[in-house]
């Protein structure tokens, strides 16, 4: 649900980057790096997150998304959410992934479908489905804010 690795800071395999590739050529995506995580591990490979950051992110003014650390930060991202930017990135994110359908494990396309579930019908299940696909942010804020907005039909 979230981009957890920029894009200067991810390594891969050799069968991982011609997995992105192939899946690359195939369809537009969001953020270079979200698309990375979102195929590879969709596809059945793994991810390992390293907590001590060993590089400082550079913050400049053509940042997608950014690191959001100052109140104003997030209040951005939460109007930019609100304003259907967070829906749109979804929706891209979930056409992206049904072009590449044939790349993802069994379980990863049962998750991609319960997550389309989460984004149509009624509140309530659209929130079963969201908890069916197993879908999550971070932390406890983030999951909350996701629960949040697809309660409020804004995923």
């Amino acid at each position: 649900m979230q981009s957890l690795a920029g894009g200067n800071t991810i390594v891969m395999n050799r069968a991982a980057h011609t997995l992105v590739g192939e899946a690359s050529l195939r369809t537009p995506f969001v953020s270079h790096d979200w698309w990375c995580f979102q195929i590879v591990t969709g596809a059945g490979g793994s991810a390992f997150y390293e907590p001590e950051p060993l590089i400082r992110y550079r913050q400049h003014g053509a940042n997608l998304v950014g690191q959001n650390s100052s109140l104003q930060d997030i209040l951005r991202r939460v109007r930019r959410g609100w304003g259907g930017q967070f829906s749109d990135w979804n929706e891209r994110n979930l056409a992206a992934l049904n072009t590449c359908a044939d790349l993802l494990t069994p379980a990863a396309r049962q998750v991609l479908k319960s997550f389309a579930q989460a984004r149509a019908g009624a509140p309530v299940a659209r929130l079963r489905a969201l908890r069916r696909s197993g879908v999550y942010r971070q932390g406890f804020v983030g999951q909350a804010s996701l629960y949040a907005a697809c309660l409020l039909n804004r995923i």
